[in-house]
């Protein structure tokens, strides 16, 4: 057991504790214990030790029972917590456990040596300050350090959402501790379209290999990681069969001329992958392919930052709209389950906006500014264009009568 007083006679004679009688005297007892690294102190609201004892025992008591979530689980640390989870579910069941590795690590410098039930909504809120306030300077990179940007804690936080679910299912939690942490607004939504200028200056920059990459996305729309996935026998029976998508469904596209004459470029190594790294003899990597397509750009002239690999999916499926291809057939080829996904690939282009303003009752076969100068022709035209007369008749209401 653990009570103590405050009050001490040894204390100085005007400190407000200061007190003679101490420990007989009429101050509150306080408890003081700690449950799993966790310190619980407040006042017994009594003078009397073996009263405030009891007091002290029965907190004890409830603390233990699991009133606060304690001892009804194991005391797991979130770094061993987060080693079960790479290997029992991310290993088996995720395409970015890669990624999550490298999260995980990120999250052992904040969360590492607490136990989960320790970690709280707040203490997740402070770590999104202290990560956006940070910076961070990439693996062999010299360069300035990089501000953390909003998406990649959004990233962190699902990861460690992740993790907190896998918790509470598998009886190491009883209560998620991110059901109230809200994710940072993000708008990056790229809206960046390469013309066709851009598009044969670009084609014309990049080395052979990535230049057919860079011909498939533009021609399937498909992301560049579906591309690197892609197996000879997946272009059998005259279908290219992507095996690899994002939301984990099979496309299938049929393989025309034009794709037929791509892949017939590419040359047939005894390596099952379509492109083949000759250095490791297996698939490139989707960084390594972006780190040369990012050369490629700078050699085509393009001078803004926001071309990277993915706007060409963003061109390829903003040209097919524009071409007057339904909603249903881009979605069969880009692989998107709802319309309201596809529509961030819809680019109206000015004229066409003009011509939606512009086409205002149409059934009467002239335009709103036409009707509109017709009449306002027919009142007497610009106030300095009328003569004397009218205008007074006009401000008096009176018609001028006909000679």
């Amino acid at each position: 057991m653990s009570v103590r007083k405050f009050c001490s006679p040894r204390l100085p004679a005007d400190h407000p504790l200061h007190c003679l009688k101490s420990p007989n005297c009429e101050h509150h007892w306080f408890y003081d214990f700690r449950v799993n690294r966790m310190r619980y102190r407040n006042t017994t609201e009594t003078a009397n030790k073996q009263d405030a004892k009891n007091i002290e025992a029965r907190e004890r008591s409830r603390v233990l029972d699991g009133r606060h979530q304690i001892r009804q689980q194991p005391d797991v640390t979130f770094k061993t917590f987060g080693n079960t989870y790479l290997t029992d579910y991310a290993e088996q069941h995720k395409r970015s456990v890669e990624r999550d590795r490298e999260i995980l690590k990120v999250l052992g410098r904040a969360f590492g040596s607490l136990i989960l039930h320790e970690i709280t909504a707040h203490r997740i809120e402070q770590f999104k300050r202290e990560r956006l306030t940070g910076k961070w300077r990439g693996h062999k990179h010299k360069g300035a350090e990089k501000p953390i940007q909003p998406g990649t804690v959004n990233r962190e936080l699902d990861t460690l959402r992740g993790v907190f679910s896998k918790a509470v299912e598998w009886g190491y939690l009883v209560e998620h501790p991110m059901r109230r942490v809200k994710r940072l607004r993000v708008d990056n939504r790229r809206t960046r379209i390469l013309t066709a200028d851009e598009q044969s200056r670009l084609l014309a920059a990049c080395p052979r290999k990535l230049g057919r990459m860079v011909t498939l996305a533009l021609m399937t729309g498909a992301r560049i990681g579906e591309l690197l996935a892609l197996r000879w026998v997946d272009l059998e029976a005259g279908e290219l069969v992507f095996l690899e998508t994002k939301n984990g469904r099979t496309r299938r596209l049929p393989i025309g001329p034009g794709l037929r004459a791509v892949f017939d470029a590419i040359p047939h190594t005894s390596s099952e992958w379509v492109f083949t790294n000759t250095r490791t003899h297996d698939r490139y990597t989707v960084n390594g392919v972006a780190h040369s397509f990012k050369r490629a750009v700078l050699r085509a002239g393009i001078g803004s930052g926001d071309v990277t690999l993915h706007t060409l999916r963003h061109t390829a499926l903003s040209q097919m709209i524009a071409g007057g291809l339904d909603d249903y057939t881009v979605m069969e080829v880009s692989g998107h389950s709802s319309t309201r996904m596809l529509a961030r690939y819809t680019h109206p282009t000015a004229e066409r906006k003009v011509a939606a303003l512009e086409s205002f009752a149409p059934s009467m076969g002239r335009t709103w500014a036409e009707r509109e100068f017709e009449g306002w022709k027919r009142s007497g035209g610009p106030q300095e264009d009328r003569t004397p007369d009218l205008r007074v008749a006009n401000a008096t209401g009176k018609k001028r009568k006909a000679p």
